[in-house]
């Protein structure tokens, strides 16, 4: 047999599913609350980190752009010491043949004059033309006592030639330089 109740629903009794449905409402609610909290708080670290992403992004790009410039001046640098160094090296091979110019001219006598001035190593060799053999020793006595780039000094060839019919002594002399 059926049966039908036909009271009004606020004469019913209470049952217990209505009590089961609002709790249920009440937990769904605090459930979508607390996702709705995680799912905010994460949605902001990651706004967070992406504003971080880009101006690390632009700092990086910053930096490549020093870091450009850095190797470039690295490579200027490296420039200027390769020409620093091939300066240095002119000048320290230069002051031996410029104090050693000075030295000859400051001890060339008044009657001897160099046609030739080669050298070879530390070999200095001086050909010229003197007008008497007293010439060219007093010229090879002041290069050894003098001199001080000059350490020993010899006589190789001296010998009689005629250069416009004006008879001359041809000579030859070896230095050793000093390095």
């Amino acid at each position: 047999m059926i049966r039908v109740n036909l009271l009004p629903k606020a004469g019913r009794a209470a049952t217990g599913g209505d009590w089961r449905t609002v709790g249920a409402g009440f937990g769904g609610l605090g459930l979508l609350a607390v996702l709705g909290a995680l799912w905010w708080m994460v949605y902001s670290q990651a706004s967070s980190l992406e504003g971080q992403i880009t101006l690390i992004q632009t700092e990086v790009k910053r930096l490549e752009a020093v870091a450009k410039q850095v190797d470039q001046y690295k490579a200027e640098k490296k420039l200027l010491e390769e020409r620093l160094g091939v300066i240095q090296t002119l000048l320290a091979s230069q002051s031996i043949p410029v104090h050693l110019m000075q030295a000859l001219n400051d001890e060339l006598p008044d009657e001897i004059w160099l046609n030739s001035i080669s050298m070879t190593g530390n070999k200095l060799v001086l050909r010229g033309y003197s007008y008497t053999d007293i010439g060219i020793a007093k010229f090879m006595t002041q290069l050894g006592k003098k001199a001080p780039l000059i350490q020993e000094v010899e006589l190789v060839v001296s010998e009689q030639a005629e250069v416009q019919k004006v008879p001359l002594k041809k000579f030859e002399v070896v230095c050793t330089v000093a390095g």
